[in-house]
């Protein structure tokens, strides 16, 4: 049988050898599946990572679980995204319509199998803001459909909050940075290629406050860097916090990004022009004593064939990326039946690298658990090989 599960991240426990993966569920459930392996090929569910109770703070689309294990207090904590509560949503957005009004939660355990409680009745304290955007969307009704100019756009109100889904976490050095990702709707942007609106999800992060991982009783929340917090300069009680871009589109364009940028015309109005960059994973890798670190990220969305991930490579944990000339490198395989490539991560398994994934047998199946090995040869040439599907026990 299938392992179903979306967006699957995998964390070899040191305790006891045992590989968890943590999942998104389906649109019904709240809950993140959780699975054990002890050759990251043959699964066995466990149960569901996360219980709604008074600490929980969202609503809906509780995504991308991601598990690590702390030894300075022997707990796990699991990173997820979610939609806050209608009444979080003027706190964190600055107003209460906000679309994709999602943030970053944490949740621990003394157990890999869980249940994991909120660390708070909130998620992390975080107010990531773009002065330099221009809210299109308020400016006119369809931004798609209509002409706007760049005089018109300079009179569009400038700002906005950030929302955050597909939390990272990569610790280095004493140091800790959230990856995340930026979502659509609020960051409409005019594409001068294809003179046309696109909304674009980038990949951002920011460093976090090492002081939550050396709390001994795992019950301090996680909090952003003190470099990264910045308030309004007008309004110096209001918080509009730092962040680093990551990943987008226009820093170096690649041409299978743009699976889905004329989805507004194909579906007669019905669909957004967009870009995807999401589920990134980045880790550091030592070749001939040099050190990079490498971001693994998926690209466009599960209806189109260009759904694949792609890497980038930097020379430090916050950039600037460079984009690996052969992107993707994982990506839909008919032949093999094999679509919807998207979201996952890497893990070691017997002195190799490992890249494991979410996909579908066909494109009206439910996303399931893959796996293949992953060849970094040198820092221009990556492969993957012997993709095979997870088999549940």
């Amino acid at each position: 049988m299938n392992v179903i599960g979306a967006d699957p991240f995998v964390m070899k426990d040191p305790k006891t050898g045992t590989y968890y993966a943590y999942a998104t569920g389906d649109e019904e459930t709240k809950h993140f599946i959780i699975y054990k392996s002890k050759d990251l090929c043959n699964w066995e569910k466990v149960g569901f990572a996360y219980y709604e109770d008074e600490m929980c703070w969202g609503t809906d689309w509780f995504w991308a679980p991601e598990c690590y294990y702390n030894p300075h207090n022997e707990h796990y904590y699991l990173f997820y995204s979610a939609r806050v509560k209608p009444e979080l949503t003027t706190k964190y957005f600055g107003r209460p319509d906000f679309l994709e009004n999602s943030k970053i939660g944490v949740a621990v355990s003394a157990t890999p199998e869980g249940p994991f409680r909120n660390l708070a009745n909130h998620p992390i304290d975080y107010y990531p803001f773009d002065y330099e955007y221009r809210d299109v969307d308020a400016l006119c009704q369809d931004a798609f459909a209509v002409k706007v100019s760049e005089i018109d756009l300079s009179k569009a109100k400038k700002g906005t909050y950030i929302p955050a889904i597909d939390a990272d976490l990569l610790m280095e050095d004493g140091h800790f940075y959230l990856f995340y990702s930026r979502c659509c709707y609020e960051n409409n942007l005019p594409d001068q290629r294809f003179d046309k609106f696109v909304e674009e999800s980038n990949i951002l992060a920011v460093e976090l406050d090492p002081a939550f991982w050396y709390d001994k009783e795992a019950k301090m929340m996680p909090t952003i860097h003190p470099s990264f917090v910045a308030y309004d300069a007008e309004h110096p009680e209001i918080r509009k916090d730092k962040w680093v871009q990551i990943i987008s589109y226009y820093h170096e364009p690649q041409e299978w990004e743009n699976g889905h940028i004329s989805d507004y015309e194909f579906s007669h109005g019905q669909k957004h022009n967009r870009r995807w960059a999401e589920g990134s994973m980045t880790i550091p890798y030592v070749i001939d004593g040099v050190k990079k670190y490498l971001i693994f990220y998926s690209c466009n969305s599960y209806e189109n064939a260009l759904y694949g991930i792609g890497a980038a490579v930097a020379d430090r944990p916050l950039g600037p990326y460079h984009k690996y000339g052969k992107n993707p490198i994982i990506h839909q395989i008919p032949e093999i039946s094999l679509y919807s490539t998207g979201h996952g991560c890497v893990v070691e398994k017997d002195g190799e690298l490992h890249y494991v994934f979410h996909g579908r047998e066909s494109m009206d199946q439910m996303r399931i658990v893959y796996q293949c090995k992953l060849h970094i040869n040198n820092f221009d040439d990556i492969a993957i090989s012997d993709i095979v599907k997870g088999n549940l026990i």
